[in-house]
């Protein structure tokens, strides 16, 4: 009895395994630009939660910038409900940034996951676009571009 439950973790955790791989393919679809559209009110009020509901507001390592997602709206007669982009703010301007250009249906059916600092310039987020896959994007703020994409799967 106790190798059967030992067998079946161990199967359990390989099941969760991700895998991580290069996509050449979205290498290149993010913008980084000065932020337009922003939620009206107490933006500290308006800041997504994240897929296990937690507050996407993340701090860089120096804390001069801070990410966070807002549901704006979409600009788009095809999806009428609110889009979830990734913002920043550095903190030293008062500037925000919005990184845009993932696929429209994409941003207003799916959370940002994973919102975290790298460095100080270097910001990466998931967003999983089915239960199975998804992608993992990074940006560079300093640089104002999109620095590399990967594609994620558990399966």
């Amino acid at each position: 009895m106790i190798l059967f439950v030992a067998i079946g973790c161990i199967q359990t955790a390989h099941a969760q395994k991700i895998r991580v791989v290069r996509d050449p393919d979205s290498a290149n679809i993010l913008s980084v630009k000065n932020a337009r559209d922003l939620p009206e009110g107490d933006l500290a009020d308006r800041i997504e939660k994240d897929g296990r509901g937690r507050s996407t507001l993340a701090e860089s390592p120096d804390k001069v910038r801070q990410a966070f997602v807002f549901c704006v709206p979409s600009g788009s007669k095809e999806v009428p409900s609110c889009v979830h982009r990734v913002f920043v703010t550095d903190l030293g301007t008062d500037v925000t940034y919005e990184v845009t250009g993932e696929e429209l249906f994409i941003e207003a059916n799916r959370p940002v996951d994973n919102l975290k600092w790298t460095n100080n310039y270097t910001l990466s987020y998931e967003r999983w676009t089915g239960p199975h896959f998804g992608h993992r994007y990074v940006v560079d703020i300093k640089q104002m571009k999109q620095t590399g994409a990967f594609i994620m799967s558990d399966q």
